[in-house]
């Protein structure tokens, strides 16, 4: 199965012939001549095999993924008949991935609560709570049920997750803002 016309790489796919080996494999059990252990063996090793196919497409397709989000973000303006940048967006602005995001950014104004005790995360909160106005429109926009860019999505992963994000920055005063209302302009189809 395809989608946009792409051959994506899939966990379960790249697993399913050594899942249905180590099952067969099973199968040598039903002999009494042989012993256990050569029916467990097979299966462990077919099992451990489906394992390896599987962890190798998630890499695979995290890799391909990773490529086209430098597409979106490097491109002032792509090819919009680019199949591989069609997914990729798609995948960004879908609603679980919308609510995904913005509970990390709930989870970044929880973090923000003067009440709560400093904590070893590297966070640059003094910055951060100069900014809450604007973490909270970022909130409320990723949760409007407007459409979305990408491209916003992919900065606002980056600023949350990414250690050289200004939200993580000494110069994080100066930084901040200026990322939070970039997402904010970019979010906008």
């Amino acid at each position: 199965m395809s989608t946009y016309g792409l051959e994506l790489p899939r966990a379960g796919r790249a697993a399913a012939p050594f899942a249905v080996l180590a099952a067969l494999a099973l199968l040598f059990e039903a002999d009494p001549r042989l012993p256990w252990i050569v029916g467990v063996a097979a299966a462990a090793v077919f099992a451990a095999a489906a394992g390896v196919r599987a962890y190798a497409a998630r890499r695979e397709l995290a890799a391909v993924r990773l490529a086209a989000d430098r597409l979106i973000l490097n491109a002032a303006q792509h090819d919009d008949g680019s199949a591989l940048i069609a997914w990729r967006e798609h995948e960004l602005v879908a609603r679980h991935e919308r609510q995904r995001l913005r509970r990390e950014v709930d989870r970044t104004l929880r973090g923000l609560d003067p009440a709560r005790l400093p904590s070893a995360s590297p966070l640059k909160r003094t910055a951060a709570r100069a900014n809450i106005d604007l973490f909270r429109r970022l909130d409320e926009r990723l949760g409007d049920g407007r459409p979305v860019s990408a491209k916003g999505v992919l900065l606002a992963e980056s600023l949350l997750r990414s250690p050289g994000s200004p939200l993580y920055n000494d110069d994080a005063e100066r930084l901040l803002p200026r990322a939070l209302s970039r997402i904010l302009g970019a979010l906008e189809p």
